[in-house]
Protein backbone atom coordinates (compact mmCIF):
# COMPACT_ATOMS: atom_id res chain seq x y z
CA UNK A 1 0.00 0.00 0.00
CA UNK A 2 2.94 2.47 1.17
CA UNK A 3 4.42 1.33 -2.41
CA UNK A 4 0.76 2.49 -4.34
CA UNK A 5 0.58 6.07 -2.32
CA UNK A 6 4.04 7.04 -3.05
CA UNK A 7 3.71 6.29 -6.76
CA UNK A 8 0.16 8.53 -7.16
CA UNK A 9 1.84 11.29 -5.23
CA UNK A 10 4.95 11.18 -7.71
CA UNK A 11 2.79 11.51 -10.40
CA UNK A 12 0.94 14.24 -8.96
CA UNK A 13 4.12 16.30 -8.72
CA UNK A 14 4.05 16.86 -13.16
CA UNK A 15 0.44 17.60 -12.97
CA UNK A 16 0.66 20.33 -10.33
CA UNK A 17 4.08 21.55 -12.31
CA UNK A 18 1.65 21.73 -15.76
CA UNK A 19 -1.27 23.08 -13.97
CA UNK A 20 0.95 26.10 -12.43
CA UNK A 21 2.66 27.28 -16.11
CA UNK A 22 -1.39 26.93 -17.26
CA UNK A 23 -2.47 28.88 -14.71
CA UNK A 24 0.22 31.98 -14.97
CA UNK A 25 0.09 31.61 -18.53
CA UNK A 26 -3.59 32.07 -19.35
CA UNK A 27 -3.92 35.28 -17.06
CA UNK A 28 -1.35 36.72 -19.44
CA UNK A 29 -3.76 36.50 -22.62
CA UNK A 30 -6.68 38.37 -20.77
CA UNK A 31 -7.07 41.78 -21.83
CA UNK A 32 -5.84 44.39 -20.23
CA UNK A 33 -2.90 45.82 -17.72
CA UNK A 34 -3.11 45.76 -13.72
CA UNK A 35 -0.73 48.46 -14.22
CA UNK A 36 -3.56 50.97 -16.18
CA UNK A 37 -5.70 49.86 -12.99
CA UNK A 38 -3.41 50.49 -10.54
CA UNK A 39 -2.12 54.25 -12.30
CA UNK A 40 -5.99 54.78 -12.82
CA UNK A 41 -7.60 56.72 -16.12
CA UNK A 42 -5.65 60.12 -15.58
CA UNK A 43 -2.22 58.16 -14.90
CA UNK A 44 0.41 59.48 -17.49
CA UNK A 45 2.29 56.67 -19.77
CA UNK A 46 5.34 57.74 -17.49
CA UNK A 47 3.68 56.78 -14.51
CA UNK A 48 2.21 53.46 -16.27
CA UNK A 49 5.40 52.51 -17.18
CA UNK A 50 6.90 53.23 -13.60
CA UNK A 51 4.43 50.73 -11.85
CA UNK A 52 4.71 48.26 -14.35
CA UNK A 53 8.60 48.36 -13.66
CA UNK A 54 7.94 48.44 -10.05
CA UNK A 55 5.75 45.21 -10.49
CA UNK A 56 8.46 43.04 -12.96
CA UNK A 57 6.24 42.93 -15.43
CA UNK A 58 8.25 43.98 -18.11
CA UNK A 59 10.11 40.98 -17.34
CA UNK A 60 10.40 38.22 -19.92
CA UNK A 61 7.62 35.69 -18.61
CA UNK A 62 10.08 33.21 -17.82
CA UNK A 63 11.67 35.68 -15.09
CA UNK A 64 8.27 36.45 -13.79
CA UNK A 65 7.35 32.64 -13.27
CA UNK A 66 10.68 31.75 -11.79
CA UNK A 67 10.21 34.45 -9.28
CA UNK A 68 6.43 33.33 -8.70
CA UNK A 69 7.38 29.87 -8.10
CA UNK A 70 10.26 30.87 -6.16
CA UNK A 71 8.10 32.68 -3.76
CA UNK A 72 5.74 30.12 -3.66
CA UNK A 73 8.48 27.51 -2.11
CA UNK A 74 9.67 29.84 0.44
CA UNK A 75 5.73 30.35 1.47
CA UNK A 76 5.26 33.71 0.54
CA UNK A 77 2.21 34.19 -1.79
CA UNK A 78 2.83 38.16 -2.21
CA UNK A 79 0.91 41.36 -2.08
CA UNK A 80 -2.10 42.41 -3.53
CA UNK A 81 -1.38 44.85 -6.01
CA UNK A 82 -4.54 46.90 -5.53
CA UNK A 83 -4.99 46.53 -1.90
CA UNK A 84 -1.86 45.94 -0.75
CA UNK A 85 -3.14 43.25 1.71
CA UNK A 86 -1.05 40.30 1.55
CA UNK A 87 -2.52 37.31 -0.23
CA UNK A 88 -2.08 35.22 2.42
CA UNK A 89 -4.24 37.23 4.48
CA UNK A 90 -6.39 38.07 2.03
CA UNK A 91 -7.08 33.81 1.20
CA UNK A 92 -6.82 33.05 5.31
CA UNK A 93 -10.16 34.87 4.93
CA UNK A 94 -12.19 33.53 1.81
CA UNK A 95 -10.98 30.08 1.76
CA UNK A 96 -12.84 28.83 5.05
CA UNK A 97 -16.48 29.89 3.42
CA UNK A 98 -15.69 28.43 0.41
CA UNK A 99 -14.10 24.99 1.94
CA UNK A 100 -17.00 25.06 4.45
CA UNK A 101 -19.69 25.59 1.38
CA UNK A 102 -17.99 22.36 -0.43
CA UNK A 103 -17.79 19.55 1.94
CA UNK A 104 -21.97 20.22 3.49
CA UNK A 105 -22.66 20.45 -0.32
CA UNK A 106 -20.57 16.99 -0.56
CA UNK A 107 -22.55 15.86 2.57
CA UNK A 108 -25.76 16.54 1.70
CA UNK A 109 -24.86 15.12 -2.46
CA UNK A 110 -24.10 11.50 0.08
CA UNK A 111 -26.89 11.54 2.43
CA UNK A 112 -29.04 12.11 -0.55
CA UNK A 113 -27.41 10.14 -3.56
CA UNK A 114 -26.17 6.77 -2.19
CA UNK A 115 -28.66 5.49 -0.44
CA UNK A 116 -31.74 6.72 -3.06
CA UNK A 117 -29.60 5.04 -5.33
CA UNK A 118 -29.03 1.88 -4.07
CA UNK A 119 -32.35 1.15 -3.50
CA UNK A 120 -33.49 1.96 -6.77
CA UNK A 121 -30.35 -0.23 -7.87
CA UNK A 122 -31.89 -3.15 -6.09
CA UNK A 123 -35.37 -2.52 -6.89
CA UNK A 124 -35.07 -1.98 -10.79
CA UNK A 125 -38.31 -0.25 -12.02
CA UNK A 126 -40.07 0.34 -8.61
CA UNK A 127 -41.30 3.24 -7.03
CA UNK A 128 -38.18 3.99 -5.87
CA UNK A 129 -36.69 4.18 -9.63
CA UNK A 130 -39.24 6.68 -10.55
CA UNK A 131 -38.28 8.78 -7.32
CA UNK A 132 -34.97 8.73 -8.72
CA UNK A 133 -35.78 9.81 -11.96
CA UNK A 134 -38.07 12.43 -11.19
CA UNK A 135 -35.68 13.47 -8.94
CA UNK A 136 -33.09 13.45 -11.20
CA UNK A 137 -34.87 15.20 -14.10
CA UNK A 138 -35.97 18.04 -11.67
CA UNK A 139 -32.59 18.95 -10.02
CA UNK A 140 -30.51 18.89 -12.90
CA UNK A 141 -33.10 20.31 -14.92
CA UNK A 142 -32.41 23.64 -13.34
CA UNK A 143 -29.13 25.33 -12.74
CA UNK A 144 -27.94 25.60 -9.20
CA UNK A 145 -28.16 29.33 -9.11
CA UNK A 146 -32.11 29.38 -9.90
CA UNK A 147 -32.32 26.29 -7.40
CA UNK A 148 -30.79 29.19 -4.87
CA UNK A 149 -32.87 31.73 -5.74
CA UNK A 150 -35.77 29.54 -5.25
CA UNK A 151 -35.01 28.16 -1.91
CA UNK A 152 -34.08 31.85 -0.95
CA UNK A 153 -37.07 32.83 -1.94
CA UNK A 154 -39.80 30.19 -0.39
CA UNK A 155 -37.28 29.61 3.06
CA UNK A 156 -36.40 32.95 4.14
CA UNK A 157 -38.51 35.69 2.59
CA UNK A 158 -41.56 34.08 2.15
CA UNK A 159 -41.44 31.47 5.62
CA UNK A 160 -38.46 33.27 7.58
CA UNK A 161 -36.97 30.12 8.30
CA UNK A 162 -33.27 31.02 7.22
CA UNK A 163 -31.63 33.70 6.96
CA UNK A 164 -30.85 35.79 3.94
CA UNK A 165 -27.85 36.38 3.47
CA UNK A 166 -24.27 36.27 5.07
CA UNK A 167 -22.35 33.63 7.08
CA UNK A 168 -21.41 32.83 11.08
CA UNK A 169 -18.48 31.47 11.77
CA UNK A 170 -19.39 27.32 12.79
CA UNK A 171 -16.49 28.46 15.69
CA UNK A 172 -18.37 31.14 17.04
CA UNK A 173 -21.95 30.05 17.06
CA UNK A 174 -22.39 26.12 15.87
CA UNK A 175 -26.45 26.55 15.39
CA UNK A 176 -26.13 29.28 13.76
CA UNK A 177 -23.59 29.06 11.15
CA UNK A 178 -25.51 26.26 9.75
CA UNK A 179 -28.81 28.04 9.83
CA UNK A 180 -26.74 30.14 7.18
CA UNK A 181 -25.21 27.63 5.63
CA UNK A 182 -28.32 24.44 5.22
CA UNK A 183 -29.35 26.46 1.74
CA UNK A 184 -26.55 27.13 -0.33
CA UNK A 185 -25.51 24.02 1.21
CA UNK A 186 -28.76 22.76 -0.64
CA UNK A 187 -28.61 24.35 -3.88
CA UNK A 188 -25.44 23.24 -4.60
CA UNK A 189 -25.43 19.72 -3.00
CA UNK A 190 -28.80 18.46 -4.83
CA UNK A 191 -27.51 18.32 -8.66
CA UNK A 192 -24.46 16.62 -7.60
CA UNK A 193 -26.48 14.04 -5.11
CA UNK A 194 -28.34 13.36 -8.37
CA UNK A 195 -25.63 12.71 -10.85
CA UNK A 196 -24.14 10.45 -7.75
CA UNK A 197 -27.93 8.49 -7.49
CA UNK A 198 -27.98 7.91 -10.74
CA UNK A 199 -24.50 5.77 -11.46
CA UNK A 200 -24.88 4.40 -7.73
CA UNK A 201 -28.26 3.10 -9.53
CA UNK A 202 -26.35 1.80 -12.14
CA UNK A 203 -23.61 -0.01 -10.91
CA UNK A 204 -25.73 -1.33 -8.11
CA UNK A 205 -28.41 -2.87 -10.54
CA UNK A 206 -25.52 -4.84 -12.74
CA UNK A 207 -23.64 -6.24 -9.66
CA UNK A 208 -27.06 -7.32 -8.22
CA UNK A 209 -27.34 -9.75 -11.21
CA UNK A 210 -23.38 -11.06 -10.63
CA UNK A 211 -22.70 -14.81 -10.15
CA UNK A 212 -21.30 -14.07 -6.66
CA UNK A 213 -24.57 -12.13 -5.66
CA UNK A 214 -26.74 -15.42 -6.27
CA UNK A 215 -23.85 -17.42 -3.98
CA UNK A 216 -24.07 -14.69 -1.10
CA UNK A 217 -27.86 -15.01 -1.12
CA UNK A 218 -27.77 -19.46 -1.90
CA UNK A 219 -25.29 -19.27 1.60
CA UNK A 220 -28.46 -17.87 3.19
CA UNK A 221 -27.05 -14.31 4.11
CA UNK A 222 -29.59 -11.79 4.76
CA UNK A 223 -30.94 -9.28 2.08
CA UNK A 224 -28.79 -6.23 3.90
CA UNK A 225 -25.52 -7.90 3.97
CA UNK A 226 -25.50 -8.99 0.75
CA UNK A 227 -26.41 -5.52 -0.54
CA UNK A 228 -24.03 -3.36 1.34
CA UNK A 229 -21.05 -6.14 2.12
CA UNK A 230 -21.05 -7.56 -1.78
CA UNK A 231 -22.86 -5.93 -3.73
CA UNK A 232 -22.21 -2.00 -3.02
CA UNK A 233 -18.57 -2.65 -2.36
CA UNK A 234 -17.92 -3.60 -5.78
CA UNK A 235 -20.04 -0.92 -7.16
CA UNK A 236 -18.33 1.88 -5.41
CA UNK A 237 -15.16 2.46 -7.61
CA UNK A 238 -16.95 3.66 -10.21
CA UNK A 239 -18.50 5.80 -7.84
CA UNK A 240 -15.59 7.51 -6.21
CA UNK A 241 -14.55 8.27 -9.24
CA UNK A 242 -17.42 10.23 -10.12
CA UNK A 243 -17.23 12.20 -6.61
CA UNK A 244 -13.67 12.90 -7.52
CA UNK A 245 -14.17 14.19 -10.79
CA UNK A 246 -16.92 16.61 -9.57
CA UNK A 247 -15.22 18.50 -7.30
CA UNK A 248 -14.64 20.60 -9.82
CA UNK A 249 -18.28 20.92 -10.54
CA UNK A 250 -18.56 21.67 -7.00
CA UNK A 251 -15.59 24.55 -6.94
CA UNK A 252 -16.52 26.45 -9.67
CA UNK A 253 -20.67 25.93 -8.05
CA UNK A 254 -19.31 27.74 -4.70
CA UNK A 255 -18.36 31.17 -6.89
CA UNK A 256 -21.77 31.56 -8.06
CA UNK A 257 -23.78 29.92 -4.94
CA UNK A 258 -21.95 32.73 -2.69
CA UNK A 259 -22.82 35.51 -5.14
CA UNK A 260 -26.29 34.33 -4.60
CA UNK A 261 -26.56 33.97 -1.00
CA UNK A 262 -23.65 36.99 -0.11
CA UNK A 263 -21.18 34.50 1.44
CA UNK A 264 -17.76 35.79 1.51
CA UNK A 265 -15.31 33.20 0.04
CA UNK A 266 -13.01 32.60 -2.89
CA UNK A 267 -15.74 33.26 -5.55
CA UNK A 268 -15.95 37.07 -4.54
CA UNK A 269 -12.41 37.52 -4.47
CA UNK A 270 -11.23 35.90 -7.45
CA UNK A 271 -13.96 37.89 -9.37
CA UNK A 272 -12.60 41.02 -8.20
CA UNK A 273 -9.11 40.54 -8.91
CA UNK A 274 -10.23 39.27 -12.07
CA UNK A 275 -11.58 42.54 -13.35
CA UNK A 276 -8.46 44.30 -11.03
CA UNK A 277 -5.96 41.99 -13.23
CA UNK A 278 -4.74 41.52 -9.35
CA UNK A 279 -2.36 38.24 -11.22
CA UNK A 280 -1.07 36.99 -7.16
CA UNK A 281 -4.00 36.46 -6.12
CA UNK A 282 -5.50 35.01 -9.09
CA UNK A 283 -1.91 32.62 -9.69
CA UNK A 284 -2.64 31.44 -5.78
CA UNK A 285 -6.11 30.89 -5.50
CA UNK A 286 -6.47 28.91 -8.78
CA UNK A 287 -3.63 26.83 -7.74
CA UNK A 288 -4.76 26.09 -4.61
CA UNK A 289 -7.98 25.05 -6.02
CA UNK A 290 -6.02 22.83 -8.32
CA UNK A 291 -4.38 21.17 -5.46
CA UNK A 292 -7.54 20.49 -3.78
CA UNK A 293 -8.40 19.04 -6.80
CA UNK A 294 -5.73 17.54 -7.23
CA UNK A 295 -5.27 15.73 -3.71
CA UNK A 296 -9.11 14.56 -3.56
CA UNK A 297 -8.11 12.77 -6.35
CA UNK A 298 -5.41 10.98 -4.64
CA UNK A 299 -7.79 10.63 -1.81
CA UNK A 300 -9.89 8.47 -4.51
CA UNK A 301 -6.51 6.46 -6.22
CA UNK A 302 -5.71 5.80 -2.10
CA UNK A 303 -9.66 4.54 -2.07
CA UNK A 304 -9.50 2.24 -5.05
CA UNK A 305 -7.05 0.36 -3.33
CA UNK A 306 -8.79 -0.37 0.00
CA UNK A 307 -12.21 -1.13 -2.17
CA UNK A 308 -10.10 -3.73 -4.04
CA UNK A 309 -6.68 -4.97 -3.96
CA UNK A 310 -6.60 -5.84 -7.34
CA UNK A 311 -5.85 -2.19 -8.06
CA UNK A 312 -2.84 -2.41 -5.19
CA UNK A 313 -1.03 -5.18 -6.80
CA UNK A 314 -1.63 -3.93 -9.86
Amino acid sequence: MIGYLVGRLVQAIPVLFLASIAVFLVLRLVPGDPADNIAGEDASPAQVAAIREQLGLNDPLPVQYGRWIGDLAQGDLGVSVRTGVPVRRLLSLSLPPTLELAVASYVIAILIGLPLGVIAGVKPRSGWDWLLSSYTVGTLGVPNFMLGVLLLWLFSVKLGWFPVSGRISFFDDPVGSIRYLVLPAFALGTGLGAVLARYTRTTVQAAMGQDYIRTARAKGLAGHVVVIRHALRNSLIPVVTIMALQVGHVLAGTVVIERVFTRPGLGRLVVDAILNRDYLIVQSTLLILVLIFVGVNLVADIAYGMLDPRVRRR
